[in-house]
């Protein structure tokens, strides 16, 4: 792995070298999503109304072609929190980076190849019913989140190739300061076909935790656009040390067009560990308002139904505003949303 990455980036920065310089334009964007929604949470012991700004974000990008096929990339990205009146500075998908022939290279914060996947699947991402409530060890639980950016990241993407994408993630050290050791060290890879309307993917990630071990997955990941109207979607995770065992998740899911609407649902299922009782299921369904691609109003109703031993959530994927679970009780919530993109 360690050759296949040096190899790679040194190709990437040979290639960078070899070109020509030359002046240009520096084009700088600045785009972002205000996300919120009305939600009622039930715990299965107790209830309540809540707002809950979900993934909202802030984007300043900037690109320059400084060179004959060689442009130089730059993204800040942040969370805003609507619902509280504060966010969080860079904490969102983050880099510096080159791109050209070779394809890209950048270095920064951002999304890994696993988390992607499971982004390109989800009917229901930064909503009630987000598919990270069951492909993530349960609230409480150590050292399982597969939908984690990694900190002092190194990333190649190849260029696309008759459709097929390869990506390689590389952490030296997943976590704040320096290190003379590499604790934390970190990898994230994905092979990926979209074409046709086809999107399917293979991606795996292994990375060192708190505790020293090496959580790691398998995900494989496809969506189909049938027609401009139906589209459907699946996901398969096989995950692996984690604190109480292994744990496979597979769900399903489809949206389907009708004018200014798009009716939506997907069902996920989490299979048992070594405890008893540990695994869950979840199901949401919803329907989106579409008003171009700036505006979009929804209604969305989900619900964890969950083992005696299992503690997951309806809300907690891609929100600011959380659902805590409680062991052995149904988690579910019914909410109003509306994203605006700008």
């Amino acid at each position: 792995m360690k050759t296949i990455k040096t190899s790679l980036l040194a190709a990437a920065v040979v290639s960078a070298f070899a070109m020509p310089a030359m002046a240009s334009d520096i084009n700088v964007k600045i785009s972002g999503r205000a996300h919120l929604s009305l939600d009622h949470l039930d715990n299965g012991v107790d209830s309540g109304l809540n707002v809950s700004s979900n993934s909202s974000r802030l984007r300043f990008a900037a690109s320059t072609e400084v060179a004959e096929g060689l442009t130089a990339v730059m993204q800040l990205e942040q969370n805003i929190r609507f619902d509280e009146g504060n966010g969080s500075f860079a904490t969102r998908d983050s880099f510096l980076g080159l791109r050209g022939d070779f394809g890209l290279v950048r270095v920064g914060f951002f999304d890994t190849p696993l988390k992607v996947v499971r982004g390109r699947t989800d009917m229901f991402g930064d909503r009630v019913g987000d598919a990270r409530n069951i492909t993530n060890v349960p609230t409480g639980a150590a050292g399982a989140n597969f939908d984690n950016r990694f900190r002092n990241g190194v990333h190649y993407r190849s260029p696309a190739m008759n459709g097929f994408t390869f990506d390689l993630q590389y952490t030296p050290h997943n976590n704040t300061g320096s290190t003379v050791e590499n604790e934390r060290e970190s990898y994230s890879t994905s092979l990926t076909y979209n074409a046709n309307g086809l999107y399917a993917a293979a991606a795996y990630e292994s990375y060192e935790n708190a505790a020293g071990d090496n959580p790691n997955a398998l995900r494989l990941g496809v969506s189909y656009d049938v027609s401009k109207e139906f589209k459907v979607a699946a996901l398969y995770q096989a995950a692996r040390n984690l604190e109480n065992g292994n744990r496979n998740v597979w769900g399903v899911g489809a949206s389907y067009k009708i004018e200014d609407y798009t009716l939506r649902g997907q069902f996920y299922q989490a299979g048992k560990n070594d405890l008893a009782d540990s695994g869950a299921n979840m199901i949401a369904v919803g329907v989106d308002r579409n008003f171009g691609r700036a505006l979009t109003m929804y209604a969305v109703y989900g619900l964890t139904s969950n083992d005696d031993a299992a503690a997951f959530t309806i809300a907690s994927g891609g929100r600011d505003t959380r659902l805590t679970p409680i062991a052995g009780e149904n988690s579910a919530g019914f909410s109003l949303g509306m994203i605006y993109n700008f």
